[in-house]
Parts: structure tokens; sequence; C-alpha cells
């Protein structure tokens, strides 16, 4: 996601190729000065993550057991992964913060958060032996 870092474009205005930074956090709509002419930046949108302002949301999927059980989940990030604690008894749709995650904010210092939606799979096909437990666990409830 070059918008979170920054990039470098060449534009060409008037026939003169123009070399412009575009600066980390710039948004889609952005108006950057250059020169005597302003250029309007586009953002194409990432397959992962959703933006909203300097926030950005993912939806991460995990299994039953560790909704169930509690795990510790890689997550994508802007900088890489993170090891994510996932509690024991997670519903679907649990949404985590991961403060100072987000995007770079534009005009100050800082940046803004990421937001991780717990998205429960649950198997569509399961062996004898997953049915067997899982019927027994019903029992017990």
């Amino acid at each position: 996601m070059e918008a979170a870092k920054g990039a470098e474009r060449t534009i060409i205005h008037q026939g003169k190729e123009y070399k412009i930074k575009i600066p980390a956090g710039a948004d889609d709509g952005t108006r950057i000065r250059f020169n005597e002419f302003y250029v309007t930046v586009e953002v194409k949108p990432d397959t992962r993550f959703k933006r909203d302002g300097a926030d950005i949301f993912i939806d991460e999927p995990i299994t039953f057991s560790q909704a169930a059980l509690g795990a510790v989940v890689p997550v994508p990030t802007l900088d890489g992964e993170l090891k994510l604690k996932v509690q024991p008894g997670t519903q679907s749709g649990t949404l985590i913060r991961l403060r100072g995650q987000g995007m770079p904010h534009l005009q100050s210092r800082g940046r803004g958060d990421q937001y991780v939606r717990l998205i429960i799979n649950i198997p569509s096909r399961l062996s004898r032996r997953q049915r067997q437990l899982l019927e027994e666990f019903e029992e017990e409830n």
C-alpha cells in the first residue's frame, strides 16, 4: 500500500516531465501543490485493507477451535506481520483495535489505528471423529 509509505510519481504537464513526491498518508482526492499547479492524488483500493481516513480495517479468518480455545494468529499490518492474541470464547465479528498501526496522518504526526474483525470459519465438511467430538461437546452444553 504505497499510500502508507509515500511514493514518487512522474507526470507530464504541458509537455514537461515532473517528479512529484506523494506524502505518506495521502488519500484519494488529496490535492498537492506543485510549482504553479495542483495535482490530485488517486489511490487504488487495496485488496486486503479498507481505509477510513487514517484508520484501516481488515477481516481476518480464524478457525472455530482458535475462537473457542484462544490462539495467537498472524495478522498483516502495513509494517508486516503482527502476532495477535485471540482470547478464548471469541465471537465472530469481534473487532480488535491495534493502536497506531493505521495510516500516517497527512498533516500531523502519528498514525491512525488498524481494526481487525475476526471472522470464524465453520468447516463445511467434518470427519466422523470431528462430528463425534462436536456432538459430545453439544451434549455437555
